[in-house]
């Protein structure tokens, strides 16, 4: 079966050289590595040609370019804007499809890098399975896990020994795209991701529609993906009981809570929209004050049960 990984990046040049080194080592090779630089203005192409395609033959069509890496084809496609995680994983994973070619699709941010086995083991499990997960490990330290993820027990931990001793070697719930591998049955039943998301969620809406469609995604405990922790702040209310997402960004905000919303409306519990609302009214308006922030915060769930996808675009250019 030949596997083309789609990473998507922006600005993130030193970082996305780590991953595509990554990829090429792997101790099952992928057959393809296919790009998507979301309009990076770092350089990005021209860090890649001195650092990794030096010598390398490449071909060029439109805003494709495309070559051959110790026997690994990569495909760079430079978008001509930002689309966000969304739109630039929309884009590459339905133009790999369309290449017809492949019969696995390996997603992931440039952030993040497999472990030298990661995709072995996630092969096998592809005739049961068609969407695997490797376990998101700390990047810093890859005794712990990037996030808490619950034991059978529903305890939360960070320690990756303990949360295999708790599972095993399958796990039945996922963190999507920081590593998932699809077949060409979930992708062409299920379809691409949701570009209109933008930043934020894109992931989990995807996977929720895979659930939806009768699908069963896992995550194999032995393949590791290393990432970073959290990306998200968080400020702890009702004396360090919760912890809100917070980020300081408008158009950040409004991505972070319309996504939620749409994805709590259509595919899991709409309470959560209410519970959401009663914690972040309470943070907004007693401990931040910021009364301005809050009708931001309710427009954004009213964009998200409407399925508005346009208002973090008036707050690009806003300081």
């Amino acid at each position: 079966m030949k596997v083309c990984a789609v990473v998507v990046t922006y600005n993130r040049k030193e970082l996305l050289l780590r991953c595509i080194k990554a990829l090429v080592a792997q101790s099952r090779k992928v057959d393809a590595i296919y790009l998507v630089d979301n309009a990076s203005t770092d350089g990005t192409f021209d860090y890649l040609m001195t650092n990794l395609l030096t010598g390398i033959e490449l071909s060029k069509e439109g805003d494709l370019t495309w070559g051959i890496i110790n026997n690994v084809k990569l495909y760079l496609l430079k978008l001509p804007e930002n689309t966000g995680g969304a739109g630039g994983f929309y884009n590459g994973l339905k133009n790999a499809r369309e290449l017809n070619e492949y019969d696995l699709f390996w997603m992931m941010d440039d952030d993040g890098y497999p472990s030298d086995h990661c995709l072995e083991m996630q092969m096998k499990y592809v005739n049961g399975y068609d969407y695997i997960m490797p376990v998101s490990v700390d990047i810093d330290d890859h005794e712990r896990l990037s996030w808490p993820v619950k034991l059978k027990s529903g305890k939360e931990t960070r320690n990756y020994a303990e949360l295999k001793a708790s599972w095993g070697e399958v796990i039945d719930f996922v963190f999507p795209f920081n590593g998932s591998l699809l077949t060409t049955k979930i992708v062409d039943e299920v379809g691409y991701p949701k570009k209109e998301l933008f930043l934020w969620g894109d992931e989990y809406e995807h996977y929720w529609r895979c659930k939806k469609a009768g699908f069963n995604p896992v995550t194999i405990a032995n393949a590791a993906f290393y990432h970073p922790a959290n990306k998200l702040d968080f400020e702890s209310i009702w004396f360090g009981l919760y912890r809100v997402p917070v980020t300081n960004v408008d158009w950040r905000f409004i991505c972070l809570i319309r996504n939620s919303t749409y994805i709590y409306w259509n595919y899991t519990n709409k309470f959560n929209i209410v519970l959401k609302g009663i914690i972040y009214t309470y943070y907004l308006l007693l401990v931040k004050r910021d009364i301005k922030k809050l009708s931001l915060y309710f427009k954004s769930v009213k964009d998200g049960i409407k399925g508005d996808f346009t208002r973090h675009k008036q707050y690009f250019n806003k300081k």
